[in-house]
C-alpha cells in the first residue's frame, strides 16, 4: 500500500511497485531539471531520482518520497550498497523538516571532532554510520544475553534505584529526601545487596540489565554511570556460575559476529597470572589476533580476600579501618580450608575467596564470587576490616537478619556491558558504545548538567551551600593523580599571587607552568584553556577550537564558580566539571609545574602524566592558543 511507509532495505524487493519512503537526506545533488537524493533510514541508503524539484532541500533534512522502485542500469549499479541495484523514481517529494546548517558534520567517523561538541550535539553524532552500527550491536548483544538466560530459566527482576549507601569501593551519589529532612538516599553502585536478598526470597535464578552509578574519577574506560548484566544463582558452586556465564557470553558475542580465540575459556590462578603476566588483566592474543580483533576470554580465580589499605585512597581508608580491606567485595565466601582463619581473624593476607574475574583482551569484563550466606561469615568480614558492632548493624544489619532466616548458598557475577561493547567494536573509549555518555569533565550529553537548582528548592530540602576550601581542591587534584597512578612532587612555598612570583620561589621557568584561564561560552557554561604562564591567550584561537564565541570570566565569576582564586586554578577542568584545553606546547614538554588550588604550594610532574590524569580535550593537542 502506497500509504504505508516502507523501509529502504525492504524496498529493494519491490521492483516495479510504488513505495513511500521517509528518512534523512544523506546527500542532495541538484543537476537542474533532475535532482538526486541519497535517502537514509535505519535500514540503509537508496538513491532517489526527482524530476522538476521545487522544494528547498538541505543535507540531513527529513523528507517523504513516494515513487516507483526501478532497477538501475548495469553500468550505474553501486556494488558497495545492498540497495545499489535499484533506485526510486520519485512522483512526489515532501519536506517534513528542513535542517538548518549543522554545527557538526555527521558523515565520517567523527574522531576528529572535539568531544564537547560531539556530546553537546549527540543526537547528530549518533546519526553517523559507525555509531549506528555500535548502538545496534549493543541492542543485539543484550537481546542475546536475555535469550540464553531465559533458556536457563532465569527471572528478570528489577531492583530499586533509590537505596542505601553500600561499601563497594567507590563514593556514593546521594539524593536528599524532601519528606525526611536531613536524610539521604544513595544511588546504587550495583544491585549487590538486593540480588543476594532475592536469593533469600527463594527466587533462585535472577538477572537484570542494571544501571549502576559510582562517584569515581573518570577515565576512558570508566564513567559515573554504567550498565552491567547482573545475575545471581542459588545452590551453586563457583564452577556452576562460571559454566553458565561462559555459555551466555559465548552465545551473545557470537550473535554479533565476534571471533573467539578459545571455545573453552582458560582458567588461571591469580598468583600464576601475576607471576606470568604481571597483572590479573592480561591479553592472551597474538599480534595477528589483535589486528583481527579476536576475543581472548579467560577466567582468573583464587583471589586473596583482603589486601592492605592504600592510604592514598580515601574510599579504602574509610572501608578498611583496621588497615585491611576487601580486594573485590565484602560479600564473598572464603575458601573452605580458610574459613576458620576468617572467623577468628587470623592469617588475614593468606585467606583466599571464591572470587572470579572474566578478563578479555587485557581488560576486566566481569567479576563475581560465591557469597557468604552464613551471617557469622559476613559479620567476620566486617570485623576484620575494623568495623564496630554498631557500624556493622548500620551497614549490613538488614542482610545479617535476612541471612538468619533461611539463606541458601548462592553466587553470581556482573558483566560490564559498556566494556564488552568497547572491546567488540574495537574502540578505545567506553563513550563510543554509550548512547548519551558524559564528558571527561562529568557533564551530561545534550543537557547541561550538573547545573544549579533554585534557592527555594534547596531551602525546601534543608540544604545550604558552602564554598569548597582551597585545601579540598588541592586534595581532589592529588586524588586524581593518585588514581591515575602517576608520580608527582608537592612543593611547599610562601604564598604567591603572580606567575612571576611562583616561578621565582619554585626555581622554575614560567613556560613550564600551564596557566589555567577560565572562559565563558556564548551558549552558557565555561571552559578552561591552559597556556604557558609567560604568554597571553589568543581568544580567537580558542573560539575556533571550541566551536563558538568565548570571553574571559571575571575573577569574581571564577571564584564563584570554581571556589578558587585566579592564580591558583589548577589545570584540571574535571575537578570543576568543565572541559579543559591544553596548549599544544605542553603536549611536547618534559615537565610541568602548577599551583593546585592553593597559592602556597605547587605540583611538579611529567607533562605526559598531567595529560594522562587531567585528560584535556584531544583536539587541543594540535592547537596553538598563545598570542
Amino acid at each position: 500500500m502506497e500509504n504505508e511507509r516502507v523501509l529502504i532495505l525492504d524496498a529493494v524487493k519491490q521492483v516495479g511497485k510504488k513505495v513511500k519512503l521517509q528518512g534523512w537526506v544523506n546527500t542532495f545533488r541538484d543537476h537542474g531539471k533532475v535532482s538526486f537524493i541519497d535517502l537514509r533510514d535505519t535500514s540503509g541508503v537508496v538513491q532517489c531520482v526527482v524530476v522538476g524539484n521545487k522544494e528547498k532541500i538541505t543535507d540531513e533534512s527529513v523528507v517523504e518520497i513516494i515513487g516507483t522502485v526501478k532497477e538501475r542500469p548495469k553500468e550505474s549499479v553501486n556494488k558497495d550498497l545492498p540497495t545499489g541495484g535499484v533506485e526510486v523514481e520519485a512522483e512526489s517529494l515532501k519536506v517534513l523538516n528542513l535542517a538548518l546548517e549543522l554545527p557538526i558534520p555527521v558523515q565520517g567517523d567523527g574522531y576528529d571532532i572535539n568531544e564537547e561538541m560531539r556530546l553537546k550535539y549527540r543526537y547528530l553524532d549518533l546519526r553517523r554510520e559507525r555509531l549506528q552500527k555500535i548502538v545496534k550491536m549493543r541492542s543485539k548483544l543484550v537481546q542475546a544475553m536475555r535469550e540464553k538466560l531465559f533458556e536457563y530459566d532465569f527471572l528478570e527482576i528489577e531492583t530499586p534505584m533509590l537505596t542505601k549507601g553500600t561499601s563497594e569501593g567507590a563514593r556514593n551519589f546521594i539524593v536528599p529526601s524532601r519528606l525526611n529532612p536531613g536524610k539521604f538516599y544513595a544511588l546504587p553502585q550495583s544491585p549487590q545487596q538486593y540480588k543476594q536478598i532475592l536469593m533469600v526470597a527463594a527466587m533462585e535464578k535472577y538477572f537484570q540489565v542494571a544501571r549502576c552509578i559510582r562517584d569515581e574519577d573518570l577515565r576512558s574506560d570508566r564513567g559515573f554511570e554504567f550498565t552491567q548484566l547482573d545475575l545471581e544463582m542459588s545452590f551453586v558452586s563457583q564452577e556452576d556460575v562460571m559454566r553458565v556465564v561462559e555459555d551466555v557470553v559465548k552465545y551473545a558475542v557470537k550473535s554479533v559476529g565476534a571471533n573467539l580465540k578459545d571455545e573453552k575459556f582458560p582458567v588461571i590462578n591469580y598468583e600464576d597470572a601475576m607471576k606470568e603476566y604481571g597483572s590479573d588483566k592480561f591479553d592472551l592474543r597474538t599480534e595477528k589476533e589483535k589486528k583481527e580483533n579476536v576475543l581472548a576470554f579467560a577466567w582468573v580465580v583464587n583471589f586473596p580476600f583482603f589486601k592492605k589499605v592504600d592510604k592514598e585512597d580515601a574510599a579504602e581508608v574509610e572501608e578498611g579501618r583496621s588497615g585491611w580491606v576487601f580486594t573485590h567485595n565484602p560479600f564473598s565466601q572464603p575458601h573452605e580450608e580458610h574459613l576458620d582463619w576468617h572467623l577468628k581473624g587470623e592469617h588475614i593476607p593468606e585467606i583466599k575467596a571464591y572470587q572470579y574475574d572474566l578478563v578479555c583482551n587485557g581488560l576486566e569484563s566481569g567479576g563475581g564470587s560465591i557469597r557468604a550466606h552464613d551471617p557469622k561469615v559476613l559479620r567476620a568480614t566486617y570485623e576484620i576490616m575494623g568495623y564496630s558492632e554498631q557500624d556493622i548493624e548500620e551497614n549490613i544489619g538488614h542482610m545479617l537478619e535476612a541471612f538468619s532466616l533461611g539463606a541458601p548458598p548462592h553466587g553470581g557475577i556482573a558483566l560490564g556491558i559498556d566494556r564488552l561493547i568497547m572491546i567488540l567494536a574495537g574502540e578505545s573509549s567506553l563513550k563510543e558504545g554509550i548512547a548519551f555518555p558524559m564528558t571527561g569533565a562529568g557533564k551530561t550529553s545534550v543537557m547541561d548538567a550538573p547545573s544549579p537548582v533554585s534557592k527555594d528548592l534547596l531551602k525546601e530540602l534543608g540544604i545550604k551551600l558552602v564554598k569548597e576550601s582551597v585545601d579540598a581542591v588541592f586534595q581532589r587534584v592529588k586524588s586524581i593523580l593518585d588514581a591515575a597512578e602517576v608520580r608527582y612532587e608537592v612543593i611547599e612555598h610562601k604564598e604567591v599571587k603572580t606567575s612571576e612570583e611562583a616561578a621565582r620561589v619554585r626555581g622554575t621557568s614560567m613556560d613550564m607552568a600551564p596557566k589555567a584561564m577560565v572562559m565563558k561560552k556564548k551558549s552558557g557554561g565555561m571552559v578552561m584553556v591552559c597556556v604557558p604562564a609567560d604568554r597571553k591567550v589568543n581568544i580567537k584561537a580558542v573560539k575556533d577550537v571550541v566551536g563558538e564565541p568565548v570571553e574571559m570570566a571575571s575573577p569574581e565569576e571564577v571564584e564563584d564558580k570554581l571556589g578558587v582564586k585566579v592564580g591558583a586554578v589548577p589545570p584540571f577542568g574535571k575537578v570543576f566539571g568543565i572541559e579543559m584545553y591544553l596548549d599544544r606546547e605542553f603536549w611536547k614538554k618534559d615537565e610541568v609545574v602548577f599551583n593546585a588550588g592553593r597559592r602556597d604550594r605547587s605540583i611538579k610532574m611529567k607533562a605526559s602524566d598531567l595529560i594522562k590524569a587531567a585528560e584535556p580535550n584531544p583536539a587541543s593537542s594540535e592547537a596553538d592558543f598563545k598570542k
